[in-house]
């Protein structure tokens, strides 16, 4: 607007010059008045003209069809659609119009100065030819001010900075995504230490979304707004959920590493089996895909209570380790370890014996560890042991 003020100043002066040059100097100062007042309704016109066109671009969904969005996952790009803005940005019938109004003001003003007889004797012209110069100065005034305007280039610029904005700011909506990437990193971190394959994609309906109405957010954003927080919002309860479970998994499997030396040592195969059964739990796919669909109190009861069992287990290898400290003669040793009294009959003692030995034959831990093989065996011998040692002494 200064840099229109100041040409249109500068016009105004060198023909002020080139008219003094001509001795019509009084006829352009009686001029300017009407010169001021008809560029002001031509500009005026222009102005209003633009306001209504940007009006309807908000207004009515223009401008998703002016410029071309594109999405690339993260924020928007935008370009205008030259075709489009050509045809948009056409401004004939407001340049009709404003010089129209501009020049029926210069009409009505000067044909008012000249009723009151000012044209009279300020040339060696007649006050009709005066007013004729008049007429033709203000119109040159007010097309050059409409040409130096240019109405339909200041349009585009008017709706390029316009998109610009817009475009802006839903990005700084989408900027949020950045938050989404942190928390999907945080949940993708708890699930490795889970060894679980956990759904992590937030963001690709939030992407599926702009992709599918970037047009629309140039106009509201609202739905995208709830979209981003829902998701975040969903993102954030998952990770809080993930990390109380990765939390209490590995407490049980701290848990299971104490009560798997306790146990070992005290070479007990029922406690091993139990353990082992424990342990098969916690690493089952079942136990996993609680996680997987996000059923966090089965999984924090199913933990929970395999951490009961190894807690029991533990304090049975405690007792068993204790009651194998104390002196014991071989008699009590055999009865032990077949897990009887004395009292047992003979016939119970051989039923007992054949179900031990065949529950802990070395054949059925084919499968398992070296470690759990080795125990079989030593199992095994010690059954087998026990068994021939009260068939001696008992004479059965």
């Amino acid at each position: 607007m200064r840099a229109l003020i100041g040409f249109i100043i500068t016009i105004v002066v060198l023909l002020l010059l080139l008219l003094f040059a001509f001795g019509l100097l009084r006829v352009a100062l009686i001029t300017l008045p009407a010169c001021g007042v008809s560029v002001s309704i031509t500009l005026l016109t222009l102005f209003l003209f633009r306001a209504h066109k940007i009006h309807r671009l908000d207004s009515y969904g223009t401008l998703a069809r002016i410029i071309a969005v594109r999405f690339d996952g993260e924020q928007l790009h935008w370009d205008l659609e030259e075709s489009q803005i050509d045809s948009y940005a056409k401004a004939k019938l407001a340049t009709f119009f404003s010089i129209a109004f501009g020049i029926t003001s210069i009409w009505l003003i000067l044909n008012i100065i000249y009723k009151k007889g000012a044209f009279n004797d300020v040339t060696r012209f007649s006050t009709n030819v005066n007013l004729v110069i008049s007429y033709s100065i203000s119109v040159i005034i007010v097309i050059i001010a409409i040409v130096k305007v240019q109405p339909a280039e200041t349009l585009k610029d008017a709706i390029w900075e316009r998109a610009g904005c817009l475009v802006s700011q839903i990005n700084t909506h989408l900027e949020r995504i950045q938050e989404l990437y942190s928390l999907e990193n945080s949940i993708k971190s708890f699930a490795y230490q889970l060894k679980v394959s956990f759904p992590v994609d937030f963001k690709t309906e939030i992407q599926e979304f702009v992709n599918s109405h970037k047009d629309e957010l140039l106009t509201d954003t609202t739905e995208l707004n709830k979209l981003i927080v829902r998701n975040i919002d969903r993102a954030e309860e998952d990770r809080a959920d993930l990390e109380k479970a990765n939390n209490l998994y590995r407490a049980a499997m701290k848990l299971y590493t104490v009560v798997a030396i306790e146990v070992n040592w005290t070479g007990s195969m029922p406690l091993i089996k139990e353990m082992e059964y424990d342990y098969e739990g916690m690493a089952s796919e079942n136990l996993k895909s609680l996680l997987t669909d996000r059923k966090w109190k089965e999984f924090h009861d199913v933990v929970n209570e395999i951490m009961r069992d190894l807690q029991r287990l533990r304090e049975l290898a405690i007792k068993y380790q204790e009651e194998g400290c104390k002196e014991q003669t071989d008699e009590e040793k055999a009865y032990r370890i077949l897990e009887i009294s004395p009292a047992t009959s003979d016939e119970e003692i051989r039923k007992i014996y054949r179900d031990l030995a065949l529950n802990y034959h070395p054949d059925n831990a084919e499968r398992t560890t070296s470690g759990i093989k080795k125990l079989a065996e030593d199992r095994f011998k010690e059954i087998n042991w026990a068994y021939n040692f009260l068939k001696g002494i008992r004479n059965f």
